[in-house]
């Protein structure tokens, strides 16, 4: 079948789907006539409470609306630029724009559409635009990833593959509003049957979508954009863990998207790109539920696309911004990075934290020296003499290595971290950025050193000792040098947070929620009216939706109003002795054993919900009372 033939069929069936729910309705009032006496009656009255309970569930669901997204918003007024790229895009699809723009800390773009009625009703348009891909695409690759996006929705070829495409992104946004009972699982199943017809339609919306960015872009562009989308991922993960790490070390907070751009254009970068970007694309495996064609047959698609050749705008997309020096710092704090200190330039970054990270081996190797009795203040000259009189095992001992071999090896490295503390501390040199590898130590006129070599020698022999001491003091490195460590901030006095909640926990007949806290555990009276109003939720599938808005009413009323709650207990867990999860016969428990004798027993029900990681962090509670 066609991919137009497909579309007309989905289309059908979401226009279908109310009818299903009512037929399911009167199929089982008409067999409840048909069947004679009791049986027949409760066949009836069986189909009726489906019908009601489907009918109730999806005109919940199908009424919902999206959840705000979190994020910057980009406003009209501020951004122009980037607003009038936008304009000029969704008119070039023959789309309507977004209504709002919302920058995401995801190396991805999407526009979502708050719509109606399984997507036969328009909504509310967002376009998400992850902040990384700013940094890494030029304005013209970003124009064909976002036209990509609107394509989605244009009307330029063919209005049911759009609904189509709206109707896949509403219809699994319908099913996870349901949490269970018989509407999720008829709307589920009917949901897996619509994305069987829809899926061929939907390929062909991706291909159409990925015309508009050649209309957007030129051919060019638009295969290398969706060529770099397809190796973002593991080279964004590379740079958080290489080196945005970093700026908690140096107490600094740096510049996110400029490191990320200078890293993308370090050729040991670009060699990676060019060597396995093709193993990557040929890797992309293909689900009959996915809605995307793989990256090479889209890529081999764009050639039978006529050319639209636009003159190529290198410039990085944070370019569009209204002012990028204060809104892209601005933007990363909200969606990347926490503040963590100051804002500092890479290269101060690395230098702190590159101090920071062998004043840490300066330690370990003083607590060694002072474990070992060999040298109690960890100066220079202690070491280089348990060097001179052959103990290097016996200062690294305390290291606990799982060999002779890499207890030496060990010392070394935190020997070496000594020394180089010592040439930062006195100015000889200091930790250089390198994009390629982390940071390289450098001496005064730039050139690498490896410290390590040069103190490995007289770690393994002590002949080596002299020429250690005749260098160490060639690179000014006193005898007397111990690393003093930078003082730690000290913690702010942290509030009790909620962790989780058990609800329904019963005891001596009465319901009780327990809100478990970092510092405590709140058990508070619960009515019997709210297990009347979760069951009733539950059998049109919005028993996970009552439950949710229940609890985030009770975080919003704070702590300090709970525990003022009229039959609340306050009971710190320093007043907690013992404590499991025992089970007798059929039924499970919650003890909570106090120092003033007292055992609380908390029945755990059928109707008992465990929220956050309540029953988490009361068992390694329990766990760590024992040890």
């Amino acid at each position: 079948m066609q991919a137009r033939g497909r579309a007309v069929l989905a289309t059908l069936l979401l226009v279908a789907f109310p009818v299903v729910v009512v037929a399911v309705g009167v199929a089982s009032v008409l067999a409840g006539l048909r069947i004679q006496g009791k049986i027949g009656t409760y066949v009836m009255l069986g189909g009726l409470a489906i019908m009601v309970a489907l009918g109730f569930g999806l005109m919940s669901a199908l009424r919902a609306r999206r959840p705000p997204i979190e994020g910057p918003r980009l406003d009209r007024e501020a951004h122009p630029a980037f607003w009038e790229m936008i304009d000029d895009l969704a008119a070039q699809v023959k789309t309507r724009p977004p209504d709002e723009i919302v920058l995401i800390g995801e190396i991805n773009a999407a526009v979502s559409e708050d719509a109606r009625f399984l997507g036969l009703r328009p909504g509310r348009r967002t376009m998400l635009i992850g902040l990384p891909l700013l940094a890494a695409m030029s304005v013209s690759e970003l124009r064909a990833v976002l036209a990509h996006e609107l394509g989605h929705y244009s009307g330029g070829h063919t209005r049911l593959l759009a609904l189509t495409y709206r109707g896949t992104q509403t219809l699994a946004f319908t099913v996870d509003r349901l949490d269970g009972g018989p509407a999720r699982a008829l709307l589920s199943a009917y949901s897996k049957l619509y994305l069987l017809v829809a899926r061929s339609a939907n390929r062909r919306q991706e291909l159409q979508a990925d015309e508009a960015s050649v209309l957007a872009a030129g051919s060019r562009t638009a295969a290398a954009a969706l060529r770099k989308a397809a190796t973002l991922s593991p080279l964004w993960k590379d740079y958080a863990e290489r080196y945005l790490s970093l700026g908690a070390s140096a107490r600094r907070t740096p510049p996110v998207l400029l490191g990320f751009r200078s890293y993308l254009n370090h050729p040991v970068q670009r060699d990676w790109v060019t060597e396995y970007a093709e193993d990557i694309i040929d890797g992309e495996e293909l689900s009959k539920y996915d809605s995307h064609p793989p990256t090479k047959r889209r890529i081999a698609a764009l050639a039978g696309v006529p050319d639209n050749p636009v003159k190529p705008d290198a410039r990085p997309g944070w370019s569009l911004l209204g002012a990028p020096k204060v809104d892209v710092p601005e933007a990363e704090l909200d969606v990347l990075i926490r503040d963590v200190g100051p804002r500092a330039d890479w290269d101060e970054v690395v230098k702190r934290a590159g101090r920071a990270s062998v004043a840490e081996g300066a330690r370990l190797l003083t607590a060694a020296g002072i474990e070992s009795r060999l040298a109690p203040r960890g100066t220079v000259g202690e070491v280089v003499r348990v060097l001179r009189d052959g103990d290097a095992d016996a200062l690294a001992k305390p290291l606990r290595a799982p060999s002779r071999e890499e207890g030496l090896e060990l010392l070394t490295e935190l020997f070496a971290d000594t020394v180089t503390a010592a040439m930062i501390d006195n100015g000889v040199a200091a930790h250089r950025l390198n994009w390629g590898g982390g940071w390289e130590l450098c001496l005064g006129d730039g050139e690498p050193f490896d410290v390590a070599e040069l103190v490995g020698a007289a770690v393994r022999s002590p002949r080596a000792v002299d020429e250690l001491v005749h260098n160490l003091q060639l690179l000014s490195v006193p005898a007397a040098y111990f690393c003093k460590q930078e003082p730690q901030p000290e913690p702010d006095p942290a509030e009790a947070r909620m962790l989780g909640l058990f609800t329904a926990l019963k005891a001596k007949r009465k319901l009780y929620d327990l809100i478990v806290c970092d510092t405590e555990v709140v058990l508070l009276p619960m009515a019997r009216s709210v297990l009347i109003r979760r069951g009733l939720a539950g059998l049109i599938g919005g028993r996970g939706v009552s439950d949710r808005k229940r609890i985030r009413k009770l975080r919003e009323r704070g702590l300090d109003d709970l525990r003022a709650e009229p039959g609340a207990r306050r009971i710190p867990f320093s007043d907690i002795v013992a404590g499991g999860f025992p089970r007798r016969k059929l039924t499970a428990y919650l003890t909570l054993e106090l120092s003033d004798g007292e055992t609380l027993e908390l029945a755990i029900t059928g109707n008992t919900e465990d929220f956050g990681t309540a029953h988490d962090e009361l068992a390694a509670f329990f766990d760590s009372l024992k040890a």
